[in-house]
């Protein structure tokens, strides 16, 4: 390649040819400390070491310091004011988590549990509300792409190198399992996407080809979870550009063909998935275990379904089933909506589903708003709604919605909380018209009226 292109190509790829307007930046003390929030918790879903194991523990530690610090420096600025409609289902589902500790079968274990669950998801609104105030939203994703970036390159070279350190069929690279990979790839995958739908100055390197590369990487781990987030975030981006209107006519549409086919759709459904107790043949499902465990959810439920068992008590309830398991392995219910209806019981998980409900109605109403930015910035309004509607499919087969330990609830919840804080956001139209042509030379005078 001659000297004169390649010195042209390259910058014009990276994108470094072209000067581009630096979004507000997050406040430097911030940045540190969730930077180093989601090392060590990203580190702490590594392969099983002495190293994992300490992480496991002090991960907490700048957890604590994340939020100190965010409430700190949020106490001396405007912030964004308490979104209601979303505040009383939380603020019930920590209620019902509360009375759920007298009937746990581990008072102690879920008395914890509701203290860093709780935590976590307090931890995501004070973070949330920072970066809103601070109008960081741009370098909030971009530092979590980066993040992404990273990961992909280290996989990539464990790929090379051939290793596997972890348990399982599928590429593990450096984590413990290949569904904790590709849940920790997938949210990065989507804000590359978006880049790639704005098409600023270098996106073809930094968003493209790392989307391209993480895909690849995802589908070896053969995960479909992670690969359900991605399709649905996709599905996401495309409704949210077209409006509140669509979007609702839509779920009309839906909404009327599940209740006038509910029965059919139900047997086919539970035949298709083999969640019949009857079904024992072990090739049957394509759930790949998961369909023992849910069963085993779906008969502890029915002998409680109000007061439920307590919060953090699955890994007791499915070891003492575990003599049943055919497939499945873990002691997890791989389903984040079956752990919260057996630990919380039905009034935990209606709260739940009440408040991510009200969430997505409260996007998809500032949809309409959004419409009027051009393609530049409307991904940027997009992608918590985006983020949450993939990782609410990939929560129907992976329990960690209500699970403090994993790195994604924090995010998830910021980004719950960021689509009700982003609708305060002022948002201004940018008008793109063509000028006219000057019917007269310039300096001409015009004639007499």
């Amino acid at each position: 390649m001659p000297q004169a292109v390649s010195n042209k190509l390259f910058p014009t790829l990276l994108g470094l040819d072209q000067a581009v307007q630096r979004s507000p930046r997050m406040p430097p003390r911030f940045l540190a400390v969730l930077v180093l929030t989601l090392i060590a918790f990203y580190l702490a879903n590594a392969f099983s070491s002495p190293l994992t194991a300490l992480l496991i523990q002090a991960k907490w530690v700048p957890l604590i310091l994340l939020l100190m610090t965010s409430a700190y420096i949020l106490a001396a600025r405007p912030s964004p004011t308490l979104p209601v409609a979303v505040m009383l289902p939380m603020s019930a589902l920590f209620v019902v988590g509360v009375m759920t500790i007298w009937s746990s079968v581990d008072r102690g274990f879920s008395l914890l549990s509701l203290i860093t669950v709780g935590g976590t998801i307090l931890v995501g609104y004070v973070v949330s509300a920072l970066v809103v105030a601070t109008d960081s939203r741009r370098a909030y994703f971009e530092l979590l792409a980066t993040f992404g970036r990273v990961m992909i390159v280290i996989t990539v070279l464990f790929v090379l190198a051939g290793l596997n350190l972890g348990r399982g069929a599928g590429l593990t690279a450096w984590t413990d399992n290949p569904n904790t990979l590709g849940m920790i790839l997938a949210p990065s995958l989507v804000i590359f996407l978006a880049g790639c739908i704005e098409r600023r100055p270098g996106w073809v390197v930094w968003h493209a080809a790392f989307f391209i590369v993480g895909f690849f990487l995802v589908w070896a781990t053969n995960s479909r979870a992670a690969v359900i987030w991605i399709g649905l975030s996709m599905g996401a981006f495309w409704m949210y550009r077209r409006g509140p209107g669509f979007t609702v006519l839509l779920a009309m549409v839906g909404l009327i063909i599940l209740i006038g086919w509910w029965y059919p759709i139900k047997i086919y459904m539970i035949q298709t998935l083999g969640l019949n107790w009857s079904i024992r043949d072990v090739g049957i499902s394509p759930l790949s275990g998961r369909e023992e465990v849910w069963r085993i959810g779906w008969d502890l439920f029915q002998k409680r379904p109000v007061t439920g068992y307590g919060l953090g008590t699955s890994q007791d309830l499915i070891r003492a089933e575990a003599y049943k398991f055919v497939r499945h392995q873990g002691l997890h219910f791989h389903s984040s909506y079956i752990m919260a209806m057996v630990e919380l019981g039905i009034f935990g998980l209606i709260s739940l589903l009440t408040a991510i409900g009200f969430t997505l109605i409260r996007a998809i109403a500032h949809s309409g708003r959004a419409r009027v930015l051009p393609r530049e910035s409307w991904p940027l309004a997009a992608l918590p709604f985006a983020l949450v509607v993939g990782a609410l499919g990939h929560a129907v087969f992976e329990s960690w919605l209500l699970a403090a330990g994993n790195a994604n609830m924090l995010l998830f919840w910021t980004w719950v909380w960021m689509i009700h804080h982003q609708t305060q956001v002022k948002i201004r139209a940018v008008i793109r018209r063509e000028v006219p042509p000057m019917p007269y030379p310039a300096g001409a005078a015009l004639p007499a009226r």
